[in-house]
């Protein structure tokens, strides 16, 4: 039987390139859902390297999910490594420097859309589940791949392949984290609220009401709240965040705007309730009711992703730092996600207790998108120590 470190000599930089190389070259934009290019490589990919990968048309017949499970001798306990497949567009090509689907390899990088975020991680999971099928260690638990549609739009990839029974005891979801261990992130709300006036000529407003001047008063109160709600901190996650991120009006230059339509989007820290959210929305558009008749106001949460947390010293956080500590030099200090991944679908939705970690960090959704390649070889090689660790 091979030692560990020989193992970890399987995994090869080449390789990792190559893989990763491929995956970029397949562009898979969401919007509009170009996800089924990758699907079919890593499919082809897995079945190639000897797994039995399969295809999950849930919830969009259209953009498969692709699944595969390497069985160990007893089924248990089971480690799932999720990813997701879809990049975000990569808007205008003349302000790249490289073209982003060609998977440029410079100065230790790779670069193009959805390098970072997350074909990085992606290429890493591929790479240590074959690396521990070639070196024929035996396993007692099950290595489950997850590679998920929709993410970066917020549609339910994730949540259907776990619905479809690919669960597991522990979830590594590997988005960029520049290989820190998020036990922890923050959710979020999107409001929208639409403030109503009454249109009149441009050149006699007394007789009208303008719902933008309405909308200042929500604005300059939303700033007030945020403020407020900052003072509330989460030890990894840092402070609640409310902001408003879109505003329409008017339909002529000569028109009282007859109304104003505003977008708010709140991060929720872990241990804060979406019902106590809401509250605090519709109490800040009751108080300015109250001391102006005037202002009348329709308003709805659109989106909700709650927040998700695991105890710090949970299992598979340990587990994982200790082996980012072998692998790179250094230990992860505990952390917090800013944003929302999928790994809430696992803490929430299904009490599978999930980190986020992965290679790469602040290039994400940028221009000139880049992975450095040491970080995607070091995680392969973190991703195979803790397979070991887990389901030896």
């Amino acid at each position: 039987m091979l030692s560990k470190s020989h193992i970890m000599d399987l995994v090869k930089e080449e390789e990792v390139v190559e893989i990763l190389q491929e995956l970029i070259r397949r562009p898979s934009q969401n919007p509009p859902g170009n996800e089924k290019v990758v699907a079919e490589y890593i499919y082809e990919k897995m079945k190639h390297w000897g797994f039995e990968p399969k295809y999950v048309y849930k919830p969009e017949p259209n953009r498969p999910s692709v699944c595969v499970v390497y069985r160990g001798s007893e089924g248990k306990p089971r480690l799932v490594l999720n990813g997701h497949i879809d990049v975000v567009p990569e808007g205008d090509l003349r302000n790249w420097s490289v073209p982003p689907y060609e998977g440029v390899l410079k100065e230790g990088r790779i670069y193009g859309r959805g390098a970072c975020d997350m074909k990085g991680g992606i290429a890493a999971a591929m790479i240590a589940a074959k690396v521990i099928k070639e070196s024929g260690v035996k396993l007692r638990g099950d290595l489950v791949l997850q590679f998920a549609m929709g993410e970066e739009t917020g549609e339910a990839g994730t949540k259907s392949l776990l619905e479809e029974g690919f669960v597991g005891d522990w979830g590594i979801v590997l988005e960029p984290t520049d290989l820190k261990v998020m036990t922890a992130e923050k959710g979020l709300a999107w409001y929208h609220i639409n403030i109503k006036g009454k249109p009149t000529h441009a050149s006699r407003p007394e007789l009208g009401i303008n719902a933008i001047y309405k909308a200042l008063k929500l604005i300059s109160a939303i700033r007030e709240y945020n403020d407020e709600i900052g003072k509330r901190i989460h030890p990894l996650c840092g402070k609640n965040i409310c902001t408003v991120t879109m505003i329409r009006a008017g339909t002529k230059e000569n028109v009282i705007p007859e109304s104003c339509w505003l977008a708010i989007d709140r991060r929720i820290i872990p241990g804060e309730k979406i019902e106590q959210v809401d509250k605090e929305i519709e109490e800040i558009i009751r108080k300015i009711s109250g001391e102006d008749p005037e202002f009348k106001c329709e308003w709805k949460r659109v989106m909700l992703y709650e927040s998700a947390e695991i105890p710090v010293n949970h299992e598979i956080a340990e587990v994982v730092r200790k082996n980012t500590k072998e692998i790179t030099g250094v230990y992860p200090e505990p952390a917090g996600t800013l944003g929302s991944t999928d790994q809430r679908n696992f803490i929430n939705d299904f009490n599978i207790p999930a980190i986020t970690w992965g290679p790469g960090w602040e290039k994400s959704h940028e221009i000139d998108e880049y992975v450095e390649i040491r970080k995607v070889v070091d995680c392969a090689k973190i991703l195979v120590l803790t397979i070991l660790d887990l389901l030896k």
